[in-house]
């Protein structure tokens, strides 16, 4: 499998590279002027935009999105945005689309992922539904919404339309929920608990939602808040919080010191029983977390929550060239992402030991090692480059 070779050759070829050891190095100030420090910054000719995520647990079998568009030209495009790596392709779930305004409007589908709204006076409402597609097995990806009676995961890509060519338009979410869910999420929270603020479609597209029934702690790592929300399944095993919550807290300790500090103003872990995977976002990171696997064997957990965490450094911030703003087109792939993982898996196993937490092998060398036979003796690992794996992982 590509993306198998991808990590184990990148692990393979950076780990006899690297040292080990935090490199002092210094940079001047991204700043170039206090003003640039403000959280919003706009231009009169973009829209305004509110969305609207309503969920009523009568039918979980999707939610309901409502945009908002003012100060908008007469015909806009929205689209549905696509992962660089995970096009998990949510266009195809958007149901019963319809436009109203003022001065009426339509809307009409033009490609797979994209729709004309036109308006005039540039101001509507655009209404529509987000199917959930059926389980494929047991156990989820954690990254892919998900609604039950006690929670679910709504929200980022997967749920909102953005105005192309407005990219960096502002946005408030307002959340339609039961009266006894609560939420966690990346996005900035307002003085309302329950609408929160976006300063451009990528932050919005990169920011899912954690609702429900929770249980969340909190810690901080060098004044900067982090949060650990957990929605337990109503058959969820017992099993040792506080140890969840240090292990966490470590793991963030050894990054932050290896980097010299926090790249995020705030981080929320979000954690999902019975669900498998994780994937990395800008302050916050989606994780499977068994609540059985948690309470007999939480290692495997504390070391994909090392590798999904490194990523906010190494992959969110410094990113393959490819990576640009959202599109509703699918991306090319990046040819780096052997770097981005390579560096990661190092970086996680060596963070696991100096946590003080059980990595998979006893030593830095058997973790070396032990991919060796299973990379040289897979047929694509020959003829197969690093750059060539990524583009295919």
């Amino acid at each position: 499998h590509p993306g198998w070779l991808l990590r184990a050759a990148s692990w393979l070829v950076l780990s006899a590279l690297m040292l080990g050891r935090p490199v002092a190095s210094r940079a001047q100030s991204p700043l170039r002027h206090w003003t640039d420090a403000v959280d919003v910054r706009f231009a009169r000719t973009q829209p305004a935009l509110v969305y609207t995520l309503r969920v009523d647990t009568a039918d979980l079998t999707g939610y309901d999105v409502e945009l908002h568009l003012r100060n908008a030209a007469d015909t806009v495009r929205l689209g549905m945005i696509a992962h660089p790596e995970y096009d998990d392709r949510y266009s195809r779930y958007v149901e019963n689309v319809e436009a109203t305004g003022p001065r009426g409007a339509t809307v009409a589908r033009e490609d797979s992922a994209l729709w004309r709204v036109v308006a005039p006076g540039g101001e509507s409402t655009v209404r529509y539904r987000i199917r959930l597609p059926a389980e494929e097995s047991s156990n989820r990806s954690a990254w892919k919404p998900f609604l039950s009676p006690t929670g679910g995961l709504v929200g980022d890509l997967h749920s909102f339309m953005y105005v192309v060519g407005q990219t960096l338009a502002p946005a408030h979410l307002v959340l339609d929920l039961p009266h006894d869910w609560t939420i966690a999420t990346g996005l900035t929270p307002t003085a309302d608990p329950r609408t929160f603020f976006a300063p451009s479609a990528f932050v919005l597209a990169d920011s899912p939602l954690l609702v429900g029934r929770l249980r969340s702690w909190t810690y901080q790592e060098q004044g900067v808040p982090h949060r650990v929300a957990y929605w337990p399944a109503p058959d969820a095993t017992p099993f040792d919080t506080l140890s969840l919550v240090n292990g966490l807290a470590k793991l963030t300790h050894e990054a932050v010191t290896l980097f010299g500090r926090a790249p995020y103003r705030d981080f929320t872990f979000l954690l999902q029983d019975h669900a498998d995977g994780a994937l990395e976002h800008l302050n916050s990171v989606t994780l499977g977390a068994s609540s059985a696997g948690l309470a007999s064997e939480p290692a495997d957990f504390f070391a994909e929550a090392a590798h999904e965490y490194f990523h906010s450094w190494n992959l969110m911030r410094l990113h393959p060239a490819e990576y640009g703003d959202v599109e509703y087109r699918t991306p090319r792939r990046a040819r780096v992402l052997w770097w981005s993982e390579g560096i990661t898996m190092y970086y996680a196993d060596l963070m696991l030991r100096r946590a003080g937490l059980d990595a998979f092998q006893p030593t830095r060398r058997a973790a070396r090692e032990s991919p060796s036979p299973r990379y040289l003796s897979s047929p694509g690992a020959p003829g197969l480059s690093r750059e060539r794996a990524g583009a295919m992982a």
